[in-house]
């Protein structure tokens, strides 16, 4: 184990977020991937977590990558059934969760009022993307999802090109100090759990947090569901989840899709 990652701190994240194993890599093309390509190992030690200090081969939604630098934390889960107390019919929900439990972690070190969530889980940071989730589930007769997560930190981005410096910052930008990151994970870990139970039938516990740190309420969007276009005015979630957008026709609730344009 490394300096920026003690084997103290792989033992306390298994002990407080009741992990069976944690693997730490210098360096993964992807840690989903990786968590993906080996899933049956792990199958008798979920959940499992997956940490890189570099991330070469990062992926997010689609065909979209995510290159994480020295100083950022990356990361992704194995998730087994057992290990979550959402039925698997609603896991897409944990999106929304993992966002809020990222975002509410991030709240320790920087001001609460820079902090917004973009639906379903984009973290924002004074108007810029500072984190990114993408959950994965695996339909096989026991369902294992995988929680893969990005988060710029110490990989400060002020010496970016200006286009990179326009859409993405780091929290060190803002706080202009070190984090140690495995503190980070385990808060994100702990509230990413509690979440989970207090949320297990539905999202409504969450819909004061969201609506006090929704990036999108009250803007103009256009999402694809479908290949169907929809664009109207974003007036927050539901307790389901959904994102509610008012077009022209009347509400719709976006249970899935792409937010385009906002």
């Amino acid at each position: 184990m490394s300096d920026w990652f003690p084997e103290l701190a792989r033992i306390e994240i298994e002990r407080q977020a009741h992990f069976a194993c944690v693997e730490v890599f210098d360096e993964l093309s992807s840690t989903s991937d990786h968590a993906l390509a080996n899933m049956e190992s792990f199958r008798n030690r979920m959940p499992a977590l997956f940490v890189a200090r570099q991330q070469t081969k990062g992926r997010g939604r689609g065909s979209r990558s995510w290159f994480a630098g020295d100083g950022a934390l990356t990361f992704s889960a194995l998730l087994s059934k057992a290990d979550i107390p959402i039925e698997p019919i609603i896991w897409p929900r944990i999106s929304l969760i993992a966002g809020v439990a990222m975002c509410q972690t991030l709240e320790t070190y920087a001001a609460p009022d820079l902090l917004k969530v973009k639906w379903p889980n984009d973290v924002y940071l004074a108007g810029r993307k500072v984190c990114g989730i993408l959950v994965e589930k695996r339909e096989l007769t026991d369902p294992v999802l995988c929680l893969g997560v990005g988060v710029n930190v110490n990989n400060s981005l002020e010496h970016a090109p200006q286009e990179v410096q326009q859409r993405a910052i780091a929290l060190t930008d803002v706080t202009h100090q070190q984090h140690f990151l495995p503190e980070i994970l385990l808060e994100f870990l702990v509230r990413f759990r509690q979440l989970c139970t207090t949320n297990a039938v539905s999202v409504e516990p969450l819909l004061e947090y969201w609506r006090d740190h929704c990036l999108l309420t009250g803007r103009q969007v256009e999402t694809v569901q479908g290949g169907q276009q929809i664009i109207g005015e974003c007036h927050g979630i539901d307790a389901n989840g959904a994102l509610l957008v008012q077009t022209s026709s009347g509400q719709r609730e976006i249970m899935s899709g792409e937010i385009v344009r906002w």
